[in-house]
């Protein structure tokens, strides 16, 4: 410290003690130079290490920024890659999902198509059984009519057998009568 200042405070604090710095310089002096010597090398030191602590922490930053933005830089380009993966698998399923149902809808038309013609088979089937009923149906009345006429001609003719035997009888009864 500069000495000028302490004498003057001294002084003025109390006018005596002017002498006892000058005593005290003379005691210690040599040491209280050696002191500032060493407080002014220290502070130098100190104000050394804070600068390169300083220029360390500045750089130690510096390189983490650079490693946070690199590594920002790498998850947006993930992010991307796995967004486009994403929307590409996306598109696949939507594609397959298109194809499975337009073959689901193929299959249908194809069922329906051949429920249609089966139906149609059956009822043509059905038709030609019905037909089939009926021509046996028609044959079977035309034989039934032919054999009704027959027998009622056999009875026709049993008929007239009978009248005739009756009127045979009939003779033969007059005939008896009259003898």
């Amino acid at each position: 410290m500069p000495e000028k200042n302490k004498r003057p405070s001294a002084e003025v604090i109390n006018p005596g003690l002017g002498d006892i710095e000058k005593v005290r310089d003379i005691l210690f002096g040599k040491y209280v130079a050696s002191f500032e010597q060493r407080f002014a090398e220290l502070e130098s030191r100190l104000e050394a290490d804070v600068e390169q602590l300083k220029d360390k922490l500045i750089d130690k930053m510096g390189s983490m920024d650079k490693a946070v933005n690199e590594s920002l830089a790498r998850l947006d380009t993930q992010i991307v890659q796995e967004k486009s993966t994403r929307d590409t698998e996306l598109l696949s399923l939507q594609n397959n999902l298109r194809e499975a149902e337009a073959a689901l809808q193929h299959a249908i038309t194809t069922m329906e198509d051949q429920a249609n013609q089966d139906l149609a088979a059956v009822r043509r089937s059905l038709e030609e059984s019905l037909q089939d009923l009926k021509d046996r149906a028609l044959a079977t009345q035309t034989e039934l009519t032919a054999q009704i006429d027959q027998q009622k001609e056999d009875l026709q003719h049993d008929k007239v057998g009978r009248h005739s035997l009756a009127l045979m009888l009939d003779e033969v009864a007059i005939k008896l009568r009259g003898n």
